[in-house]
């Protein structure tokens, strides 16, 4: 009787990146793409529950919350540029590889969306994968852009 009214420990968002075996995604990661760096890092802002996201390239910059929405079981991203423009997305697989489905405005004030894959190389690497994503959401098969990042040595 008493396991039936114990409380069920809440999946977190630790949880679904151990699940998917993604846990190598955080960290610093960076690329030159054609004279234009790129760096992007994912950290813990609440081990286990919150993902700090951070992008910058040469013109944007965004930052974002990564989180798992208990009422909907979720993986959820929020977040804002440095043109004040807000973005949101989901996480969820594509393939073997984890993927962001990002929807923001683009210069027209129209929602743009584009899917993100990340594909683990080694534990230094990994390659982006740039998605279209139809006016339904629905991912394409192929992806349109490719780049590898490099994982940032941590400075001890």
């Amino acid at each position: 009787m008493g396991l039936a009214v114990a409380p069920q420990a809440q999946v977190t968002l630790g949880d679904k990146i151990a699940e998917a075996e993604a846990g190598w995604i955080v960290g610093i990661w960076e690329a030159d793409l054609d004279g234009n760096k790129v760096s992007l890092s994912f950290n813990w802002a609440i081990k286990d529950h919150v993902l700090a996201f951070h992008f910058k390239g040469n013109n944007s910059e965004s930052y974002s919350l990564i989180a798992l929405n208990a009422e909907t079981d979720e993986v959820e991203q929020t977040g804002y540029d440095n043109k004040g423009k807000k973005s949101k997305g989901s996480w969820g697989p594509k393939d073997d590889m984890p993927m962001l489905t990002l929807t923001r405005k683009d210069d027209n004030g129209n929602d743009s969306t584009m899917g993100v894959a990340f594909r683990r190389i080694d534990q230094n690497n990994i390659e982006l994968q740039i998605f279209p994503v139809d006016a339904d959401g629905t991912v394409a098969d192929f992806s349109e852009f490719s780049f590898e990042v490099n994982r940032v040595k941590s400075k001890k």
